[in-house]
């Protein structure tokens, strides 16, 4: 199996830059069409190319739904793409990414109300919860998979909107540890391509009822080779989310005076003597 470096990673983008396959390249280089396609990818998503960042999708998506707040957390600025427009709307921003010059590049651009780290947003979401932080905006717009964030990003929202991108099956490579991870976060399998939407928000519900969120979906939007989901979430009791009617009404037992019975359950139970 081969092992991308640096200088095989600028292989690959230059002789792609000159119109050559994904085959030709992986000859090259000694590895498969299916290496090089997906290396490329994220190559090209990094540096920031136009047709990998999708922001004036993302922004017309978002101005339908937030016209304003206190806080937004971003978990991948980038390059500030949905910055620029959070920081018009929020009181305050902030911006995570794993890259210091992207996060440089957020900072450059001056905005008052915005803080970028540099940092793994899927380290500090758990430091954030930790400390029962909240936001009225959450976008996850992470380079792969968004699994890593649930159910505790929920958490950190009481009432307000989850923004998520989510990539279309068969985006990431397909090895056996891509089929378990669909498998065991999402409950997806490869032939599911039909029910793909349908089980990651039916999945996003059940991380919102291990959160104590009602979650509801809002809108999708299909933009290239990754789908962007709006999600409404608000905290909620766990009987409200199962529809669920409690009786208050109690009584105690006289032979075990600590034992409380709910008295609809009490009026069930079958007339039984003891020995005298």
């Amino acid at each position: 199996m081969m092992n991308w470096t640096s200088e095989k990673e600028v292989m690959a983008l230059s002789l792609k830059s000159e119109g050559k396959t994904y085959k030709f390249i992986a000859n090259k280089l000694n590895t498969t069409p299916s290496s090089v396609k997906h290396k490329v990818r994220r190559l090209q998503q990094a540096n920031n190319e136009d047709r990998y960042k999708h922001s004036k999708e993302k922004r017309e998506q978002a101005r339908r739904y937030f016209h304003g707040g206190e806080h937004v957390l971003e978990t991948h600025c980038a390059y500030g793409g949905m910055t620029e427009f959070y920081q018009k709307y929020a009181k305050e921003v902030l911006s995570y990414d794993v890259d210091k010059a992207r996060v440089m590049a957020v900072d450059n651009m001056g905005f008052e109300n915005v803080t970028a780290e540099c940092c793994n947003s899927e380290d500090e979401i758990l430091r954030l919860v930790y400390y029962k932080c909240f936001f009225d905006v959450i976008d996850v717009d992470p380079y792969g998979f968004p699994s890593k964030y649930f159910p505790h990003v929920l958490t950190l929202i009481k009432d307000g909107y989850l923004f998520l991108t989510f990539p279309k099956i068969g985006v990431a490579q397909i090895n056996k540890i891509m089929i378990k991870h669909y498998k065991s976060f999402w409950g997806i399998e490869l032939t599911d391509a039909d029910v793909y939407i349908k089980k990651i928000c039916e999945k996003i519900l059940d991380y919102g009822f291990q959160s104590k969120r009602e979650v509801t979906l809002e809108d999708i939007l299909d933009i290239g080779k990754v789908y962007r989901f709006v999600f409404k979430v608000k905290k909620q009791s766990l009987l409200k989310l199962v529809d669920l009617k409690v009786n208050r009404d109690v009584v105690v037992r006289n032979d075990h005076p600590d034992l409380f019975l709910d008295a609809d359950f009490i009026m069930k139970l079958p007339d039984v003597k003891g020995d005298e």
